[in-house]
């Protein structure tokens, strides 16, 4: 069992995920070490984490730099924690491979699903949870209430909630590709997992998002519902191409109905949390790579009442 080098890219302010990161790479290993990679040398994590590399842009790297880079720093996994680089990782995999680096990354049309909102509710629509319907334009009988977002790239990002069909088109005008869904009113939640390389879904932890900003839960909470997980799991799987880290968000209506928002297939802001409540997302990919895969739980028990709390740049746990 080698020890491991792994790269967390993206670093940025994420110190309180990647120290969860480190403690589940070092318990399967207490010789791996990860080192935080941002291309701002000056980024708020820079000067936290034990080990820092400041990596070129992803757009300015080339192949034969990529590769060096790898070489040089004696990479052996690469984890990406920001929705931007995951089709550039993807894409990177059998180059990579080359050389005995993983990338820890769904996908390429899996991605690429779950980035394009109209593509997602077409794949999703069927699944037992359904997604929100989504639409290229407004239909006005469908509903008097709307959310309008930008058909890619994260959906807390220029989004216009609870708009009149009027106001509704009026936004629209102000994005670059938009997309149209009816507002549902009710209460969101978090679900996190772990996907192996055959598909299978190794339990799934849910969290309410208790307190959101930009998108981002930073006051969550786990809690357990087993028909819910159980429902989840089948989302997860529900197309193939996932792998690794993912999280859904679902909104739970007024008449307690299901509905999905998307997939996130990275770690998110709040993982951290995840972790803490026995999601161990990364000691498993070892654990996979290293023929213990029978280790692994398939129906782990995650620690219910945990909850996480994110004030500026300090983050807690409790109880």
């Amino acid at each position: 069992m080698r020890a491991s080098r792994v790269l967390f890219s993206s670093l940025s302010g994420k110190t309180a995920l990647f120290e969860e990161v480190v403690r589940d790479v070092q318990s399967h290993n207490p010789d791996s070490i990860v080192m935080g990679a941002d291309c701002n040398p000056d980024c708020p994590g820079a000067s936290e984490v034990e080990y820092f590399i400041n990596m070129p842009r992803l757009d300015k790297l080339s192949d034969k730099d990529l590769l060096h880079f790898c070489i040089e720093n004696k990479i052996t996994h690469v984890l990406p924690t920001r929705d931007g680089e995951l089709n550039f990782w993807a894409t990177k995999r059998d180059l990579l491979a080359n050389i005995g680096v993983t990338p820890w990354v769904s996908g390429g049309s899996f991605l690429k699903s779950c980035e394009n909102k109209m593509d997602f509710f077409q794949k999703w629509k069927d699944s037992v949870i359904p997604a929100i319907p989504t639409f290229d334009k407004l239909i006005p009988s469908m509903s008097n209430s709307w959310v309008v977002k930008e058909r890619k790239g994260s959906a807390s990002r220029k989004i216009g909630l609870k708009l009149s069909a009027e106001r509704a088109i009026q936004m629209a005008k102000d994005l670059i590709d938009p997309i149209f869904q009816p507002f549902i009113p009710g209460k969101e939640f978090s679900a996190e997992t772990w996907v192996n390389h055959r598909n299978q879904c190794h339990g799934v932890l849910l969290r309410w998002r208790d307190k959101v900003v930009d998108g981002e839960s930073h006051h969550t909470t786990v809690f357990r519902n087993s028909t819910w997980e159980a429902k989840l799991k089948k989302v997860f799987e529900h197309q193939i191409g996932a792998l690794g880290h993912c999280l859904a968000q679902v909104l739970v209506d007024a008449n307690g109905g299901l509905n999905l928002i998307e997939i996130n297939p990275r770690l998110g802001g709040a993982s951290p949390l995840a972790f803490r409540a026995g999601l161990h997302s990364i000691k498993w990919h070892l654990m996979e790579e290293d023929n213990q895969f029978d280790q692994v739980n398939q129906s782990p028990v995650f620690t219910s009442g945990l909850y996480l709390k994110k004030e500026g740049d300090k983050v807690s746990f409790g109880p």
